[in-house]
């Protein structure tokens, strides 16, 4: 009965994180309001600490430490992408160190467990590597940031874009492995990241050189 409850809340929240998250982004495509863009922002960042908290619970019952994993970096990236946007002063925190360095560790352990499946011919295996990989870089660049004492203005901006972005990266690929199946299975766990990571590339560029990107 808990469980069937979890689960229910679990995509439910994914559902709503996914729909919010799409919506933000298209405010910034299409020049929506901004108010768009700050309520589904928040909606996007809710649903996201919901689905961790559910994720947990859930991996624990079905022993499943992939599960426990993709959830930890899904939040940590909706989590930090939301603080850079509240962050308008580049004030260095104690919640900001705790994010980076707690992901820059499970990142160490998505890419040995993820070497470990690997070993056992596992599909997850690529997914937890490249996850893994792309946890620890943003980390670092976050433990980075904030050893220079933090960012502000268009530095804080690309930041909080990349971050949120990548959240919705984790958010679409959860919506697309368990609506449609493929085979190795990898590649739609793959397949978001690398749809999405080109837009994160460009609109960082344009940030960086002063171009305007819509909506901003």
């Amino acid at each position: 009965m808990l469980t069937n409850t979890l689960l229910l809340i679990h995509i439910a929240a994914g559902f709503c994180s996914l729909v919010a998250g799409i919506i933000a982004t298209l405010s910034k495509v299409l020049n929506i309001s901004h108010a768009w863009h700050i309520y589904s922002g928040r909606i996007f960042v809710l649903g996201m600490i919901i689905i961790f908290f559910t994720a947990i619970p859930l991996a624990f019952f079905k022993v499943n430490v992939f599960l426990s994993l993709i959830a930890i970096f899904s939040a940590y990236l909706a989590l930090s992408g939301w603080l850079y946007a509240k962050n308008r002063s580049g004030r260095v925190r104690k919640i900001d160190w705790l994010l980076a360095s707690s992901m820059f560790l499970i990142s160490f352990i998505m890419i040995t467990y993820g070497f470990t499946v690997y070993v056992l011919a596992h599909d997850n295996s690529i997914t937890l590597l490249v996850f893994g990989l792309i946890g620890l870089g943003l980390s670092s660049h976050d433990i980075k940031i904030l050893r220079s004492g933090g960012i502000t203005g268009v530095q804080r901006i690309a930041r909080h874009l990349t971050m949120m972005l990548a959240g919705l990266i984790a958010a679409t690929t959860a919506f697309t492995v368990t609506n449609f199946t493929f085979t190795p299975m990898f590649v739609l766990w793959l397949l978001p990241t690398f749809i999405i990571t080109p837009m994160i590339i460009v609109w960082n560029r344009k940030l960086k050189t002063g171009q305007k990107v819509k909506g901003m």
